[in-house]
């Protein structure tokens, strides 16, 4: 492991250590039944929940909910997170994954000389000023349209810095390089949104396939590392869902 990843990875370990000391806390539970009692979807109760570590449990793919469960509860946890800090703290640690994502897509900062640790430490800190801003909200896709949010303010505050600093951004052939215009979507004209219309019938790998590489911008190789899936599987997957959608 190179000295960059050392350093982003003991904040990542720091988080997770933090999050192992509150998760089955008795106040993670007391903030488990505002979750429970306020959850429209699939009864977390039948599904064993006692704590919010049950419920970030539950979010990770590999879980027993579907994509399109996970975003019922997600949202939830968005709209519920006024009353508890500690369920926007359970959020946070729920788009952790994603966060690293972002900074890769970013690539850690480079263009604008930060050093990756800082970089990571400011996304993690900006994704909860997000939480908190939205906090109180029903998005039907929480988690993506918080990631979609968390690269394009990077991306903004990244351009910023480069044009006050006098600085050139240029591709590798030394050509410029025109920053696209990164637009916060209204979720309910989202591609989660058109997905959502598809029902139980669309599948689910071909669902994250297309929001991994539309919304969040990932690889099918780093899908593939995160789902289990080849990246064949999610390539195939993923076309499938889209002529669905373009019908």
């Amino acid at each position: 492991m190179n000295r960059t990843s050392q350093h982003t990875q003991h904040q990542l370990d720091d988080l997770r250590r933090e999050w192992s000391a509150i998760r089955r806390s008795s106040a993670s539970r007391h903030a488990t039944l505002d979750v429970v009692a306020h959850h429209e979807g699939r009864s977390l109760l039948e599904l064993g929940v006692v704590d919010l570590g049950d419920i970030v449990t539950l979010l990770e793919p590999e879980g027993p909910l579907s994509q399109l469960e996970r975003a019922e509860l997600a949202a939830t946890l968005l709209e519920r997170s006024p009353s508890d800090p500690l369920i926007a703290r359970a959020l946070l640690q729920t788009i952790l994954p994603g966060i690293v994502s972002v900074a890769r897509r970013l690539r850690w900062g480079q263009s604008v000389g930060e050093e990756p640790a800082v970089f990571l430490a400011d996304l993690i800190t900006s994704a909860f000023e997000l939480i908190v801003e939205w906090g109180g909200q029903r998005r039907p896709y929480a988690v993506p349209d918080l990631l979609n949010a968390l690269r394009c303010r990077m991306r903004r505050r990244m351009e910023t810095e480069v044009n006050h600093a006098g600085l050139p951004l240029d591709r590798p052939d030394g050509t410029a390089f025109e920053p696209r215009p990164c637009i916060d979507e209204d979720p309910t004209t989202s591609l989660e949104a058109l997905i959502a219309e598809l029902g139980e019938e669309c599948d689910r790998v071909g669902a994250t396939a297309l929001i991994g590489r539309e919304v969040l911008g990932l690889t099918y190789r780093e899908l593939a590392e995160m789902t289990g899936y080849s990246p064949r599987r999610l390539s195939q997957a993923g076309r499938e869902v889209a002529r669905r959608i373009l019908g």
